[in-house]
Protein backbone atom coordinates (compact mmCIF):
# COMPACT_ATOMS: atom_id res chain seq x y z
CA UNK A 1 0.00 0.00 0.00
CA UNK A 2 1.53 3.38 -0.66
CA UNK A 3 2.32 5.71 2.53
CA UNK A 4 -0.32 8.29 1.48
CA UNK A 5 -2.50 5.67 1.36
CA UNK A 6 -1.92 3.90 4.59
CA UNK A 7 -1.83 7.46 6.82
CA UNK A 8 -5.34 8.32 5.19
CA UNK A 9 -7.85 9.99 7.54
CA UNK A 10 -11.70 9.66 7.77
CA UNK A 11 -11.92 13.67 7.14
CA UNK A 12 -9.83 12.88 3.88
CA UNK A 13 -12.61 10.62 2.66
CA UNK A 14 -15.29 13.18 3.21
CA UNK A 15 -13.52 15.94 1.69
CA UNK A 16 -12.29 13.78 -1.30
CA UNK A 17 -16.05 12.72 -2.02
CA UNK A 18 -17.58 16.42 -1.15
CA UNK A 19 -15.34 17.47 -4.33
CA UNK A 20 -16.67 14.72 -6.78
CA UNK A 21 -19.29 16.04 -9.76
CA UNK A 22 -22.36 14.12 -9.99
CA UNK A 23 -20.80 11.72 -12.80
CA UNK A 24 -18.03 10.47 -10.62
CA UNK A 25 -20.58 10.47 -7.21
CA UNK A 26 -22.76 7.66 -9.44
CA UNK A 27 -19.47 6.12 -10.18
CA UNK A 28 -18.74 5.43 -6.93
CA UNK A 29 -22.07 4.25 -6.02
CA UNK A 30 -21.70 1.77 -8.95
CA UNK A 31 -18.81 0.46 -7.96
CA UNK A 32 -19.37 0.62 -4.58
CA UNK A 33 -22.61 -1.93 -5.19
CA UNK A 34 -20.92 -4.29 -7.15
CA UNK A 35 -17.90 -5.04 -4.78
CA UNK A 36 -19.74 -4.47 -1.54
CA UNK A 37 -22.87 -7.08 -2.21
CA UNK A 38 -22.69 -7.53 1.76
CA UNK A 39 -23.99 -3.85 2.46
CA UNK A 40 -27.10 -2.25 1.48
CA UNK A 41 -27.35 -1.11 -1.95
CA UNK A 42 -26.83 2.31 -2.83
CA UNK A 43 -29.73 4.20 -4.78
CA UNK A 44 -28.61 6.27 -7.99
CA UNK A 45 -30.84 8.87 -7.92
CA UNK A 46 -31.16 12.10 -6.98
CA UNK A 47 -28.84 15.12 -7.17
CA UNK A 48 -25.68 15.82 -6.10
CA UNK A 49 -26.09 16.57 -2.21
CA UNK A 50 -28.79 13.68 -2.42
CA UNK A 51 -25.70 11.05 -3.99
CA UNK A 52 -22.89 12.82 -1.79
CA UNK A 53 -25.08 12.17 1.39
CA UNK A 54 -25.29 8.80 0.81
CA UNK A 55 -21.84 8.38 -0.45
CA UNK A 56 -20.85 10.07 3.41
CA UNK A 57 -22.64 6.81 4.55
CA UNK A 58 -21.14 4.66 3.42
CA UNK A 59 -18.11 6.32 4.42
CA UNK A 60 -19.02 6.59 8.02
CA UNK A 61 -19.94 2.53 7.83
CA UNK A 62 -16.74 1.69 6.97
CA UNK A 63 -14.48 4.07 9.28
CA UNK A 64 -15.48 2.04 12.67
CA UNK A 65 -11.07 0.99 12.26
CA UNK A 66 -8.75 2.32 10.64
CA UNK A 67 -7.88 -1.16 8.80
CA UNK A 68 -11.82 -0.89 7.71
CA UNK A 69 -11.14 2.45 6.62
CA UNK A 70 -8.17 1.42 4.50
CA UNK A 71 -9.76 -1.69 2.68
CA UNK A 72 -12.72 0.88 1.70
CA UNK A 73 -10.15 3.66 0.42
CA UNK A 74 -8.21 0.95 -1.66
CA UNK A 75 -11.68 -0.41 -3.11
CA UNK A 76 -12.39 3.15 -4.20
CA UNK A 77 -9.03 4.21 -4.80
CA UNK A 78 -8.28 3.58 -8.60
CA UNK A 79 -11.45 6.39 -9.16
CA UNK A 80 -9.50 9.12 -8.17
CA UNK A 81 -8.47 8.66 -3.83
CA UNK A 82 -5.43 8.17 -4.68
CA UNK A 83 -4.12 10.90 -6.65
CA UNK A 84 -5.80 12.93 -4.42
CA UNK A 85 -3.80 11.67 -1.39
CA UNK A 86 -0.59 11.63 -3.49
CA UNK A 87 -1.19 15.16 -4.39
CA UNK A 88 -2.56 16.39 -0.51
CA UNK A 89 0.61 14.23 0.72
CA UNK A 90 2.78 16.49 -1.90
CA UNK A 91 0.89 19.64 -0.46
CA UNK A 92 1.81 18.64 3.49
CA UNK A 93 4.82 18.11 2.14
CA UNK A 94 5.84 21.44 0.60
CA UNK A 95 3.55 22.92 3.97
CA UNK A 96 6.32 21.73 6.13
CA UNK A 97 9.34 22.78 3.84
CA UNK A 98 6.97 26.29 3.44
CA UNK A 99 7.40 27.17 7.07
CA UNK A 100 11.28 26.95 6.57
CA UNK A 101 11.62 29.05 3.90
CA UNK A 102 8.44 31.78 4.95
CA UNK A 103 5.73 30.17 2.53
CA UNK A 104 2.94 28.01 3.55
CA UNK A 105 0.98 27.03 0.53
CA UNK A 106 -3.10 26.27 0.57
CA UNK A 107 -3.82 22.95 3.01
CA UNK A 108 -5.89 20.99 0.62
CA UNK A 109 -5.85 20.40 -3.35
CA UNK A 110 -8.32 20.86 -5.20
CA UNK A 111 -9.51 18.31 -7.86
CA UNK A 112 -10.38 20.73 -10.46
CA UNK A 113 -8.06 21.29 -13.23
CA UNK A 114 -7.21 24.42 -14.93
CA UNK A 115 -8.53 25.32 -18.46
CA UNK A 116 -7.31 22.57 -20.83
CA UNK A 117 -5.56 23.74 -24.07
CA UNK A 118 -5.24 27.48 -24.75
CA UNK A 119 -7.69 27.35 -28.06
CA UNK A 120 -10.18 24.78 -26.32
CA UNK A 121 -13.44 25.90 -24.92
CA UNK A 122 -13.37 25.86 -20.89
CA UNK A 123 -12.83 21.88 -19.89
CA UNK A 124 -12.41 20.37 -16.81
CA UNK A 125 -10.98 16.78 -15.95
CA UNK A 126 -10.65 15.07 -12.77
CA UNK A 127 -7.39 12.54 -12.60
CA UNK A 128 -8.40 9.03 -13.22
CA UNK A 129 -6.72 5.83 -11.55
CA UNK A 130 -3.43 6.97 -10.22
CA UNK A 131 -0.94 4.23 -11.21
CA UNK A 132 2.61 4.09 -9.43
CA UNK A 133 5.11 3.18 -11.95
CA UNK A 134 6.97 0.11 -11.58
CA UNK A 135 4.14 -1.75 -9.34
CA UNK A 136 1.93 -4.31 -10.65
CA UNK A 137 -1.53 -3.38 -9.11
CA UNK A 138 -2.46 -1.15 -12.01
CA UNK A 139 -2.80 -4.18 -14.26
CA UNK A 140 -4.83 -6.18 -11.93
CA UNK A 141 -7.29 -3.19 -12.44
CA UNK A 142 -7.27 -1.91 -15.65
CA UNK A 143 -6.78 -4.69 -18.46
CA UNK A 144 -7.18 -4.21 -22.19
CA UNK A 145 -7.80 -6.78 -24.80
CA UNK A 146 -5.23 -8.88 -25.31
CA UNK A 147 -3.01 -8.42 -28.92
CA UNK A 148 -0.78 -11.13 -30.71
CA UNK A 149 1.39 -7.84 -31.32
CA UNK A 150 1.99 -6.54 -27.79
CA UNK A 151 1.64 -7.50 -24.36
CA UNK A 152 1.50 -5.00 -21.68
CA UNK A 153 4.47 -5.04 -18.81
CA UNK A 154 3.50 -2.47 -16.91
CA UNK A 155 1.80 1.12 -17.16
CA UNK A 156 4.58 4.35 -17.33
CA UNK A 157 1.77 7.48 -16.51
CA UNK A 158 -0.74 8.12 -14.46
CA UNK A 159 -4.48 6.81 -16.05
CA UNK A 160 -5.82 10.33 -17.01
CA UNK A 161 -9.27 11.12 -17.56
CA UNK A 162 -10.58 12.54 -20.81
CA UNK A 163 -13.65 14.82 -20.28
CA UNK A 164 -16.50 14.18 -22.41
CA UNK A 165 -16.65 17.27 -25.72
CA UNK A 166 -20.31 16.63 -27.34
CA UNK A 167 -20.38 18.18 -30.95
CA UNK A 168 -21.12 21.87 -29.46
CA UNK A 169 -18.50 22.26 -27.20
CA UNK A 170 -15.63 21.87 -29.79
CA UNK A 171 -12.50 21.04 -29.01
CA UNK A 172 -10.49 19.69 -26.16
CA UNK A 173 -7.02 18.87 -24.54
CA UNK A 174 -5.44 16.61 -22.07
CA UNK A 175 -2.06 16.10 -21.52
CA UNK A 176 0.21 13.00 -20.13
CA UNK A 177 3.64 13.57 -18.66
CA UNK A 178 5.80 11.26 -17.46
CA UNK A 179 9.46 10.21 -16.70
CA UNK A 180 11.71 7.26 -17.69
CA UNK A 181 13.54 5.24 -15.40
CA UNK A 182 16.95 3.70 -16.39
CA UNK A 183 15.81 0.38 -16.92
CA UNK A 184 12.79 1.48 -19.48
CA UNK A 185 15.55 3.78 -21.31
CA UNK A 186 17.49 0.11 -21.85
CA UNK A 187 14.25 -1.32 -22.74
CA UNK A 188 13.95 1.23 -25.10
CA UNK A 189 16.93 1.57 -26.76
CA UNK A 190 17.12 -2.42 -26.91
CA UNK A 191 18.51 -3.82 -30.16
CA UNK A 192 16.15 -5.82 -32.19
CA UNK A 193 13.08 -3.32 -31.12
CA UNK A 194 11.43 -5.51 -28.78
CA UNK A 195 9.84 -3.30 -26.42
CA UNK A 196 7.99 -0.13 -27.44
CA UNK A 197 5.74 2.38 -25.11
CA UNK A 198 2.15 2.84 -26.49
CA UNK A 199 -0.70 4.71 -25.82
CA UNK A 200 -3.76 3.13 -24.85
CA UNK A 201 -7.22 4.84 -24.56
CA UNK A 202 -10.49 3.25 -23.85
CA UNK A 203 -13.97 4.72 -22.73
CA UNK A 204 -14.79 5.29 -19.12
CA UNK A 205 -17.67 2.39 -19.36
CA UNK A 206 -15.40 0.25 -20.30
CA UNK A 207 -12.92 1.49 -18.35
CA UNK A 208 -15.38 0.78 -15.21
CA UNK A 209 -16.17 -2.58 -16.45
CA UNK A 210 -12.35 -3.89 -16.86
CA UNK A 211 -12.08 -3.11 -12.98
CA UNK A 212 -14.82 -4.26 -11.82
CA UNK A 213 -16.20 -6.87 -13.44
CA UNK A 214 -12.95 -7.77 -15.26
CA UNK A 215 -14.15 -7.87 -18.75
CA UNK A 216 -10.88 -6.39 -20.99
CA UNK A 217 -11.48 -3.02 -22.14
CA UNK A 218 -10.96 -2.67 -25.93
CA UNK A 219 -8.65 -0.02 -27.33
CA UNK A 220 -10.95 3.30 -28.29
CA UNK A 221 -9.89 6.71 -28.65
CA UNK A 222 -12.30 9.63 -29.08
CA UNK A 223 -13.58 9.35 -32.29
CA UNK A 224 -12.18 12.54 -33.42
CA UNK A 225 -8.70 12.62 -31.75
CA UNK A 226 -5.03 13.85 -32.61
CA UNK A 227 -1.89 12.90 -30.85
CA UNK A 228 1.41 15.41 -30.09
CA UNK A 229 4.69 13.87 -28.28
CA UNK A 230 6.74 16.64 -26.92
CA UNK A 231 5.29 18.96 -29.25
CA UNK A 232 5.70 16.86 -32.46
CA UNK A 233 2.70 15.22 -34.33
CA UNK A 234 2.35 11.28 -34.01
CA UNK A 235 1.49 10.89 -37.22
CA UNK A 236 -1.13 8.37 -37.23
CA UNK A 237 -4.62 7.64 -37.24
CA UNK A 238 -6.46 7.22 -33.74
CA UNK A 239 -10.05 6.77 -35.68
CA UNK A 240 -11.71 3.59 -34.88
CA UNK A 241 -15.03 2.38 -35.89
CA UNK A 242 -18.16 3.86 -33.70
CA UNK A 243 -19.86 0.03 -34.17
CA UNK A 244 -16.78 -1.96 -33.77
CA UNK A 245 -14.75 -0.73 -30.49
CA UNK A 246 -11.28 -2.19 -30.90
CA UNK A 247 -10.71 -1.42 -34.09
CA UNK A 248 -7.82 0.60 -33.96
CA UNK A 249 -4.30 -0.60 -32.58
CA UNK A 250 -2.28 1.29 -29.62
CA UNK A 251 0.49 3.55 -31.03
CA UNK A 252 4.07 3.80 -30.49
CA UNK A 253 4.36 6.91 -28.84
CA UNK A 254 8.41 7.16 -30.18
CA UNK A 255 7.64 6.00 -33.58
CA UNK A 256 8.71 9.57 -34.64
CA UNK A 257 11.77 9.39 -32.38
CA UNK A 258 10.13 12.36 -30.31
CA UNK A 259 10.66 10.83 -26.76
CA UNK A 260 13.07 12.33 -24.69
CA UNK A 261 15.59 9.33 -23.24
CA UNK A 262 17.89 11.35 -21.44
CA UNK A 263 17.53 10.82 -17.11
CA UNK A 264 14.90 12.84 -15.70
CA UNK A 265 13.58 14.52 -18.50
CA UNK A 266 9.74 15.03 -18.62
CA UNK A 267 7.74 13.65 -21.64
CA UNK A 268 4.53 14.98 -22.60
CA UNK A 269 1.75 13.82 -24.90
CA UNK A 270 -0.69 16.05 -25.87
CA UNK A 271 -4.33 14.78 -27.10
CA UNK A 272 -6.73 17.12 -28.97
CA UNK A 273 -9.94 15.67 -29.28
CA UNK A 274 -13.55 16.64 -30.60
CA UNK A 275 -17.00 14.93 -31.03
CA UNK A 276 -16.40 12.96 -28.17
CA UNK A 277 -19.67 12.80 -26.08
CA UNK A 278 -18.58 9.86 -23.87
CA UNK A 279 -15.39 10.50 -21.17
CA UNK A 280 -12.30 8.27 -21.74
CA UNK A 281 -8.97 7.20 -20.18
CA UNK A 282 -5.94 7.02 -21.54
CA UNK A 283 -2.18 6.09 -20.23
CA UNK A 284 0.66 4.95 -21.41
CA UNK A 285 2.05 1.57 -21.49
CA UNK A 286 5.62 -0.49 -21.61
CA UNK A 287 4.55 -3.44 -23.76
CA UNK A 288 6.65 -6.18 -25.78
CA UNK A 289 5.72 -6.41 -29.34
CA UNK A 290 5.84 -8.83 -32.28
CA UNK A 291 5.75 -7.40 -35.29
CA UNK A 292 3.37 -9.52 -38.26
CA UNK A 293 7.24 -11.25 -39.76
CA UNK A 294 7.77 -12.59 -36.60
CA UNK A 295 3.65 -13.95 -36.32
CA UNK A 296 4.31 -15.23 -39.81
CA UNK A 297 7.04 -17.23 -39.05
CA UNK A 298 5.78 -18.73 -35.62
CA UNK A 299 3.12 -19.53 -37.77
CA UNK A 300 4.91 -21.81 -40.03
CA UNK A 301 7.12 -23.05 -37.36
CA UNK A 302 4.55 -23.70 -35.18
CA UNK A 303 0.89 -23.58 -36.48
CA UNK A 304 1.80 -25.79 -39.38
CA UNK A 305 -1.47 -28.03 -40.57
CA UNK A 306 0.40 -30.81 -42.64
CA UNK A 307 -1.45 -31.75 -46.29
CA UNK A 308 -2.13 -35.62 -45.13
CA UNK A 309 -4.30 -33.78 -42.09
CA UNK A 310 -5.64 -31.59 -44.78
CA UNK A 311 -6.34 -34.46 -47.02
CA UNK A 312 -7.77 -36.77 -44.43
CA UNK A 313 -10.23 -34.50 -43.25
CA UNK A 314 -11.23 -33.73 -46.98
CA UNK A 315 -11.84 -37.92 -47.76
CA UNK A 316 -13.52 -38.24 -44.75
CA UNK A 317 -16.38 -35.61 -45.85
CA UNK A 318 -16.28 -36.72 -49.16
CA UNK A 319 -17.46 -40.28 -47.76
CA UNK A 320 -19.72 -38.76 -45.36
CA UNK A 321 -23.54 -38.54 -47.18
CA UNK A 322 -25.16 -35.87 -44.96
CA UNK A 323 -21.93 -33.44 -46.50
CA UNK A 324 -22.79 -32.73 -50.34
CA UNK A 325 -19.30 -31.89 -51.66
CA UNK A 326 -18.06 -31.66 -55.20
CA UNK A 327 -15.37 -30.02 -57.47
CA UNK A 328 -14.29 -26.08 -56.34
CA UNK A 329 -12.63 -23.45 -57.50
CA UNK A 330 -9.32 -22.91 -55.75
CA UNK A 331 -7.27 -19.61 -55.93
CA UNK A 332 -3.83 -19.33 -55.63
CA UNK A 333 -4.11 -15.57 -54.83
CA UNK A 334 -4.82 -13.84 -51.56
CA UNK A 335 -8.08 -12.88 -51.51
CA UNK A 336 -6.72 -9.59 -49.46
CA UNK A 337 -3.55 -8.30 -51.60
CA UNK A 338 -4.74 -10.17 -55.17
CA UNK A 339 -1.11 -11.46 -54.56
CA UNK A 340 0.39 -15.14 -55.25
CA UNK A 341 -0.14 -16.50 -51.76
CA UNK A 342 3.21 -16.96 -50.11
CA UNK A 343 2.24 -18.09 -46.32
CA UNK A 344 -0.98 -19.92 -46.83
CA UNK A 345 -3.18 -20.21 -43.84
CA UNK A 346 -6.68 -20.14 -42.29
CA UNK A 347 -8.72 -20.99 -39.41
CA UNK A 348 -9.33 -24.28 -38.17
CA UNK A 349 -12.78 -23.14 -37.48
CA UNK A 350 -13.15 -22.60 -41.09
CA UNK A 351 -14.66 -24.76 -43.26
CA UNK A 352 -13.80 -23.50 -46.90
CA UNK A 353 -10.29 -24.88 -48.35
CA UNK A 354 -9.55 -21.17 -49.46
CA UNK A 355 -6.46 -19.79 -47.97
CA UNK A 356 -5.08 -16.29 -47.59
CA UNK A 357 -1.61 -14.97 -47.01
CA UNK A 358 -0.20 -15.01 -43.47
CA UNK A 359 1.76 -12.41 -43.43
CA UNK A 360 -0.82 -9.93 -45.52
CA UNK A 361 -3.65 -10.59 -42.73
CA UNK A 362 -1.35 -10.17 -40.20
CA UNK A 363 -0.04 -6.71 -41.48
CA UNK A 364 -3.58 -5.73 -42.15
CA UNK A 365 -4.89 -6.41 -38.49
CA UNK A 366 -1.67 -4.91 -37.01
CA UNK A 367 -2.99 -1.53 -38.27
CA UNK A 368 -6.81 -2.19 -37.97
CA UNK A 369 -7.69 -4.92 -35.86
CA UNK A 370 -10.29 -6.63 -37.15
CA UNK A 371 -9.57 -10.28 -37.34
CA UNK A 372 -12.51 -11.65 -39.57
CA UNK A 373 -11.41 -14.43 -42.29
CA UNK A 374 -11.11 -12.31 -45.56
CA UNK A 375 -13.07 -15.48 -47.24
CA UNK A 376 -16.28 -16.22 -45.01
CA UNK A 377 -16.09 -12.58 -42.66
CA UNK A 378 -16.15 -15.20 -39.40
CA UNK A 379 -14.34 -13.68 -36.65
CA UNK A 380 -11.57 -15.56 -35.98
CA UNK A 381 -8.42 -15.46 -33.39
CA UNK A 382 -4.40 -15.44 -33.87
CA UNK A 383 -3.89 -18.57 -32.49
CA UNK A 384 -6.68 -20.27 -34.70
CA UNK A 385 -4.88 -19.66 -37.59
CA UNK A 386 -2.76 -23.09 -39.23
CA UNK A 387 -0.27 -22.83 -42.37
CA UNK A 388 -2.10 -25.58 -44.81
CA UNK A 389 0.36 -27.56 -46.13
CA UNK A 390 -1.59 -28.73 -48.64
CA UNK A 391 -2.31 -25.34 -50.46
CA UNK A 392 1.29 -25.18 -49.52
CA UNK A 393 1.94 -28.76 -51.59
CA UNK A 394 0.27 -27.28 -54.75
CA UNK A 395 1.76 -23.84 -54.82
CA UNK A 396 4.96 -26.24 -54.90
CA UNK A 397 3.83 -28.07 -57.78
CA UNK A 398 2.61 -25.33 -60.36
CA UNK A 399 4.22 -22.44 -62.33
CA UNK A 400 4.06 -18.78 -60.40
CA UNK A 401 1.47 -17.74 -63.32
CA UNK A 402 -1.27 -20.22 -62.88
CA UNK A 403 -3.57 -18.38 -60.73
CA UNK A 404 -6.13 -21.39 -60.15
CA UNK A 405 -7.07 -24.96 -59.86
CA UNK A 406 -10.09 -26.97 -59.68
CA UNK A 407 -9.87 -29.15 -56.68
CA UNK A 408 -11.93 -32.17 -56.27
CA UNK A 409 -13.83 -33.53 -53.51
CA UNK A 410 -11.52 -36.20 -52.62
CA UNK A 411 -8.37 -33.64 -52.07
CA UNK A 412 -6.91 -34.48 -55.76
CA UNK A 413 -6.42 -31.26 -58.29
CA UNK A 414 -5.71 -30.04 -61.52
CA UNK A 415 -5.55 -26.94 -63.20
CA UNK A 416 -8.01 -26.49 -66.24
CA UNK A 417 -6.05 -27.66 -68.82
CA UNK A 418 -4.73 -30.36 -66.89
CA UNK A 419 -1.58 -30.03 -67.25
CA UNK A 420 -0.63 -29.88 -63.33
CA UNK A 421 -1.71 -32.43 -61.12
CA UNK A 422 -1.36 -33.12 -57.66
CA UNK A 423 1.15 -36.03 -59.46
CA UNK A 424 3.18 -33.61 -60.98
CA UNK A 425 6.83 -33.46 -59.85
CA UNK A 426 7.17 -30.36 -57.19
CA UNK A 427 8.90 -26.94 -59.44
CA UNK A 428 10.10 -24.74 -56.49
CA UNK A 429 9.78 -24.35 -52.87
CA UNK A 430 7.98 -21.49 -51.28
CA UNK A 431 10.40 -19.35 -49.13
CA UNK A 432 12.16 -20.51 -45.74
CA UNK A 433 10.43 -19.09 -42.89
CA UNK A 434 12.60 -16.34 -40.71
CA UNK A 435 13.53 -17.29 -37.70
CA UNK A 436 11.48 -15.50 -34.80
CA UNK A 437 13.69 -13.73 -32.73
CA UNK A 438 13.48 -14.99 -29.27
CA UNK A 439 14.11 -12.92 -26.32
CA UNK A 440 16.52 -15.51 -24.41
CA UNK A 441 18.28 -12.45 -22.78
CA UNK A 442 15.14 -11.52 -21.43
CA UNK A 443 12.61 -14.17 -20.03
CA UNK A 444 9.29 -12.67 -18.06
CA UNK A 445 10.63 -13.72 -15.07
CA UNK A 446 13.66 -12.24 -15.70
CA UNK A 447 12.38 -9.09 -17.58
CA UNK A 448 9.72 -8.55 -14.32
CA UNK A 449 12.89 -8.87 -11.90
CA UNK A 450 14.64 -6.74 -14.24
CA UNK A 451 11.96 -3.81 -14.08
CA UNK A 452 10.79 -5.04 -9.95
CA UNK A 453 14.36 -4.27 -8.68
CA UNK A 454 14.74 -2.72 -5.86
CA UNK A 455 16.21 1.08 -7.50
CA UNK A 456 13.03 1.47 -9.37
CA UNK A 457 10.85 0.42 -5.97
CA UNK A 458 12.78 3.19 -4.22
CA UNK A 459 12.46 5.69 -7.12
CA UNK A 460 10.39 8.61 -6.72
CA UNK A 461 7.18 8.44 -8.65
CA UNK A 462 7.51 10.42 -11.89
CA UNK A 463 4.57 9.36 -13.66
CA UNK A 464 2.01 11.84 -12.28
CA UNK A 465 -1.18 13.15 -14.17
CA UNK A 466 -0.12 16.26 -16.48
CA UNK A 467 -3.71 17.97 -15.34
CA UNK A 468 -3.03 17.75 -11.68
CA UNK A 469 -2.13 21.33 -10.56
CA UNK A 470 -1.02 19.90 -6.92
CA UNK A 471 1.43 17.38 -7.99
CA UNK A 472 4.79 18.88 -6.75
CA UNK A 473 8.31 17.80 -8.23
CA UNK A 474 11.10 15.64 -6.56
CA UNK A 475 14.40 16.44 -6.96
CA UNK A 476 14.98 14.12 -9.63
CA UNK A 477 11.96 15.10 -12.03
CA UNK A 478 12.11 18.26 -13.89
CA UNK A 479 9.01 20.87 -12.76
CA UNK A 480 5.45 20.64 -14.22
CA UNK A 481 4.90 22.19 -17.55
CA UNK A 482 1.71 24.03 -16.21
CA UNK A 483 2.80 27.42 -16.76
CA UNK A 484 4.20 26.63 -20.45
CA UNK A 485 1.04 26.59 -22.78
CA UNK A 486 0.60 24.69 -26.09
CA UNK A 487 2.05 26.84 -28.88
CA UNK A 488 -0.26 25.06 -31.92
CA UNK A 489 -3.22 24.57 -32.38
CA UNK A 490 -4.12 21.15 -33.86
CA UNK A 491 -6.78 21.87 -36.23
CA UNK A 492 -9.71 19.08 -35.72
CA UNK A 493 -11.92 18.36 -38.28
CA UNK A 494 -15.26 17.82 -37.06
CA UNK A 495 -16.43 14.07 -38.30
CA UNK A 496 -19.41 12.45 -37.21
CA UNK A 497 -20.49 9.79 -39.71
CA UNK A 498 -20.04 6.64 -38.59
CA UNK A 499 -18.28 4.30 -40.86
Amino acid sequence: MMPYMENIDVNDVVDFIKSLKVAELKDHIRLINEQLPYAPSVRLSGNKSDLAARLLEVVEANSHTHKRLQEFAMLIGPLGLQAYMRGLANVRQASQLGHMYGRVPEARPSPVVPKIGSAAPSAESSPAPAVPRSHTGALHQLRFRPSPFYEVLEFVSSIVQIPEAPPPSGRRQVNVNFTLSQKLRELLQDTPKRFQLRLFCTTFEHYMASISTRHAAPVEFPYTCEARVNDKPLGVSLKGSKKHPGRVSPPDVNRNNSLYLQPAHLNRIEVAYANAPNRHAIVVALCRVTSADQLTAQLKQRQYRSKEEVLAKMQRQAMDEDIVTGASTLKLTCPLTYMRLATPCRADTCEHIQCFDAQSFYSMNEQSPQWLCPVCNQSILSDQLRMDGYVEDILQRVPTEVDTVMVESDGTWHTTDGKYTDASPILHTLPPAPSPEEDAALDPESLAEFLMDEDDLDAPDASQPSHDPVLGSDPMTPPPLAAEQPTDVIDLTLDSDDE
